[in-house]
């Protein structure tokens, strides 16, 4: 039997069906809707937080044009966990799946006025650059602007790294960096970077 290719539907609705097979009743042929399959991953499928981690500590390229790994604190983690980091930053998957990383920085320019400075942000996988590098400008000093992003990554490899890049370009001024900031109103402090990871299971 050939099912004949039909125009793809850009806005589907949680009452849409799709047609599948019921193996508990003979593989019947049955309609299924997108909301039911929704929930079932839902019930199925969990995601387990496997790393938190964060600095307390300024992080701020020496120099312009020079790179700077972002680190998260102390070493967490050894080679029977499913990820570990190291002082350094680096983070190491050692169990393949799927995984979830959401990364936080607070950026910042403290110090003299005059001039932009330009403070680059990127992800790498194994070293090497993975997405877009992300930008900042900025010409005030003492002005923090948070910055938190969260992705999916599929690790296909034990022993696969990852990590986290800031530099200050030299199209702008030498500036800029993590900072992290002590409140006083109760509540615990903000970090300068933090890294919080989870895998499905």
């Amino acid at each position: 039997m050939k099912i004949s290719q039909y125009n793809i539907d850009s806005s589907p609705s949680v009452s849409d069906k799709l047609i599948g097979t019921e193996t508990s009743s003979n593989n019947e042929t049955k309609n299924y809707t997108l909301g039911s399959i929704a929930a079932l991953f839902a019930d199925t499928f969990e995601f387990t937080p496997v790393l938190a981690a964060q600095s307390t500590v300024t992080q701020a390229p020496s120099a312009l044009n020079t790179a700077q790994q972002v680190t998260f604190g102390a070493a967490q983690g050894s080679s029977g966990d499913a990820v570990m980091i190291s002082s350094g930053g680096l983070i190491t998957f050692n169990q393949t799946g799927l995984y979830l990383i959401n990364g936080y920085g607070s950026v910042e320019r403290q110090g003299s006025s005059g001039g932009t400075a330009i403070l680059l942000f990127r992800f790498l996988v194994n070293g090497t650059q993975s997405g877009a590098v992300k930008a900042f400008h900025l010409d005030t000093p003492n002005l923090s602007s948070p910055y938190e992003i969260t992705f999916p990554i599929n690790i296909t490899t034990a022993g696969t790294t990852a990590s986290f890049e800031i530099m200050r370009d030299s199209s702008g001024t030498n500036a800029g960096g993590l900072y992290p900031h002590t409140n006083l109103g109760g509540w615990s402090n903000t970090p300068s970077a933090e890294v919080n990871i989870w895998q499905l299971q």
